[in-house]
């Protein structure tokens, strides 16, 4: 197994600060600055089914991820190139090379909406940019390992977003 050091990897623990930021803000939000009054507008129904979506992205890809070498699902949050790891091109990867992140992202501006959360809003974007510095270091370890096929890989698809970014 290779893995990537934290010192490289950076973006691990701070994605994590963020991410949980947003949740924390954006509950401390509605409990303290909103008094627990639930705001139906249309930013909590555009985040509830952003939230399931981002739920299912994420789960799936995971599973996805699983069939490359990765004994648990919790295994697929450090950058780390396992025994019988196979490059995925199939499913959510067919079409994007990150699906994992996209859920990630997704569901943390969900997160914010649901709770008409400006401040975890702002948490949310924050997580973004830090997401998008870690598919850097990523991008590297992969293609480090797997060489031409990875190239191969990046060109036919995209990042984030099918047929986009």
């Amino acid at each position: 197994m290779t893995e990537i050091p934290l010192t490289k990897d950076w973006g691990y623990i701070l994605y994590l600060v963020f991410a949980s930021a947003v949740v924390l803000v954006s509950i401390m939000d509605f409990v303290l600055l909103q008094h627990l009054q639930l705001q139906i507008s249309i930013f909590f129904l555009l985040g509830i089914p952003l939230l399931v979506f981002a739920l299912y992205i994420r789960v799936r890809a995971r599973i996805e991820v699983r069939r490359a070498g990765f004994e648990s699902l919790l295994g697929t949050g450090r950058l780390q190139i396992v025994g019988e790891h196979k490059l995925i091109k199939d499913g959510l990867y067919k079409h994007i090379r990150h699906p994992i992140y996209l859920g990630e992202m997704i569901r943390n501006v969900a997160f914010s909406l649901i709770f008409s959360s400006l401040i975890g809003f702002i948490f949310a974007v924050i997580s973004i940019v830090v997401l998008l510095f870690r598919i850097k270091v990523e991008e590297k370890m992969l293609d480090d390992h797997f060489g031409e096929e990875y190239e191969e890989y990046r060109k036919k698809t995209k990042k984030l977003i099918p047929y986009i970014y």
